[in-house]
């Protein structure tokens, strides 16, 4: 008999996310459920099937290859699944991967004079601090 927490567990390890090849057939997974699919269908290419968050948001098309396959699924599902993400973001969120850009975005040009101000300034104070210190450390006779 299973543990409410190891049911929990169970429950747990069925949520998968990301591409899931079973045999030939590669499937993206989102939140639990299957929401793309690229599969070879005995026609030169490869068949693929995708379903966005709505019911009537479903595309069937083909492929030339499961990479292009593969790649087209992640873009148009995570275009309907993460509209207010950029596409990148987007795509990285949906298969689980870091984003190619961890930078954050730019700051706007007000706040980039107001950085640039305070790092010059800061750069004057710990050149006021340094010469202070050394002043401390070799005193001169006079």
């Amino acid at each position: 008999m299973l543990t409410p927490s190891a049911h929990q567990d169970v429950n747990r390890a069925r949520i998968v996310s990301g591409w899931v090849q079973t045999g030939e057939r590669w499937a993206l997974w989102w939140n639990g459920r299957e929401i793309a699919a690229v599969a070879p269908d005995g026609r030169p290419g490869v068949r693929l099937w995708m379903k966005g968050q709505k019911m009537w948001q479903t595309k069937d098309v083909r492929a030339a290859s499961i990479r292009q396959g593969k790649r087209f699924a992640e873009r148009w599902c995570a275009a309907r699944l993460y509209p207010e993400l950029r596409l990148r973001d987007a795509v990285a969120r949906l298969v689980n991967a870091t984003p190619p850009s961890q930078a954050p975005p730019p700051l706007p040009p007000l706040e980039r004079q107001q950085v640039r101000r305070l790092a010059n300034a800061g750069g004057r104070d710990i050149a006021r601090i340094k010469e202070a210190l050394d002043a401390r450390r070799h005193p001169q006779v006079h």
